[in-house]
């Protein structure tokens, strides 16, 4: 696992130890910032159920501002904090070991990306994640969430929310969505 662009190009993470993590593959990510295009300065992105950091490492990397770095999981927020270390990028970004929930009202912070990649098993924390999304306002009004799942299990888009597109890379698919038109006024 390594960073595909950007400062950090080359750069290799380590991944959590013990847990079932599923790195996003090189050409998946390489894919999905494709989609979304160059330019990341001057944004704010959070990497949700964040497990080594890789993606919103990748976006620091191709100029992003700051990151905010979600998981439950001690031993996957250790592993965030050593690839951060190991890049230099510590002072670019917030590391946060909290559940869903807690972390997404805890933040004051509106995001031009999302990055949001549970595990695949637990297709509830999608439903959830959408959810307290859009409740707790976080994505800016032209903000975009990328989502990560098994293609064997189609993805509900959350109230609030449109597809703006989709890939399917083997059993790993990417969404990218926005706010629907009624929403983004009501978030912005």
């Amino acid at each position: 696992m390594r960073i595909i662009s950007g400062n950090r190009r080359g750069l290799k993470l380590i991944a959590p130890k013990g847990l079932d993590t599923r790195p996003t593959e090189d050409r998946v990510k390489e894919s999905v910032f494709n989609i979304l295009g160059q330019n990341f300065f001057d944004v704010t992105v959070l990497d949700l159920f964040c497990g080594s950091g890789a993606n919103g490492i990748e976006f620091l990397s191709r100029g992003a501002d700051r990151a905010y770095f979600v998981d439950k999981s001690k031993e996957a927020i250790d592993c965030v904090k050593k690839n951060l270390d190991k890049a230099k990028l510590n002072d670019q970004a917030i590391v946060m070991e909290d559940h869903l929930n807690q972390a997404l009202k805890k933040l004051d912070v509106k995001f031009d990306y999302i990055y949001m990649d549970p595990p695949f098993e637990r297709r509830d924390l999608y439903k959830k994640a959408f959810k307290l999304i859009r409740e707790n306002k976080i994505l800016k009004p032209d903000g975009k969430l990328i989502v990560e799942y098994n293609t064997d299990k189609p993805l509900i888009i959350g109230e609030g929310f449109v597809e703006i597109k989709n890939k399917k890379y083997g059993n790993t698919s990417i969404s990218i969505c926005g706010w629907d038109e009624n929403e983004s006024n009501i978030c912005g």
